[in-house]
């Protein structure tokens, strides 16, 4: 949140631009939304940047957007001119142009906490240590990418506790190699840059020897578990 209100305040129009892009078209890339339907997703903000000011909140700052995105009034012809913009955004996400300029910059921003000019990321990072100066650390590439990984594979585990029809509570009580444990170990283990040690952690399975296991398991799985298998993947998209 930090970085975008302070992206607000950057030299960096571009950078403005594509932080704004890629908050607004997370539904999209998530396929949560079909192309044309952006607006229909209501846990955004994006729908009311199309709306007059009298409908708007007044904390929402929509002028900066629509000039970073290089339209010069916040008018009616100015939110259908954006509008249009971020349709076009759009299906660049539904046609999966993975190494287009717009999918790079999205991957560096996901790889990486701080982002924009070095004059921008130095301002940054002097309100983070006048808010709490023993928040400021030096965070490398591998933090980042097992932060970022935990977190998705935290979703993805309360899907799979979902589909099996489980509770994080009820993990405990479970026995260490039971069968729904070892796919759900396996599945993350193979999809997302978390640790043995965190799986076995969260899922309560012991030692994480026993992620090793749950690997050999998920690739050759017993019986009825194989439909399983096949289910819990469809739920990784």
């Amino acid at each position: 949140v930090l970085s975008v209100r302070m992206a607000i305040d950057d030299d960096d129009g571009h950078y403005f631009r594509t932080v704004g892009d890629y908050i607004h078209l997370n539904p999209a890339e998530a396929r949560l939304v079909g192309p044309g339907h952006l607006s229909d997703w209501p846990w955004s903000s994006y729908p009311l940047y199309l709306l007059p000011p009298s409908k708007r909140p007044a904390w929402l700052r929509v002028s900066e957007t629509l000039s970073a995105c290089g339209i010069a009034k916040d008018s009616i012809a100015g939110r259908r001119a954006y509008g249009a913009y971020m349709d076009l955004r759009q299906q660049t996400v539904a046609m999966h142009k993975k190494r287009s300029p717009e999918a790079l910059e999205w991957e560096r921003m996901e790889r990486g906490w701080v982002h924009g000019s070095k004059a921008f990321r130095e301002r940054m990072l002097e309100c983070i240590q006048e808010s709490d100066p023993n928040a400021l650390r030096h965070v490398d590439d591998a933090d980042q990418k097992r932060d970022l990984g935990e977190v998705a594979a935290q979703v993805m585990l309360a899907r799979c506790l979902e589909y099996f029809k489980l509770t994080f509570d009820e993990l405990p009580r479970l026995a260490k190699s039971d069968p729904r444990k070892m796919l759900i170990a396996g599945l993350l283990r193979y999809h997302f840059p978390v640790s043995a040690s965190w799986i076995s952690q969260v899922l309560s399975m012991g030692h994480y020897t026993t992620v090793s296991r749950a690997m050999r398991f998920f690739d050759q799985p017993d019986g009825e578990w194989r439909r399983d298998k096949k289910r819990i993947l469809k739920i990784t998209g």
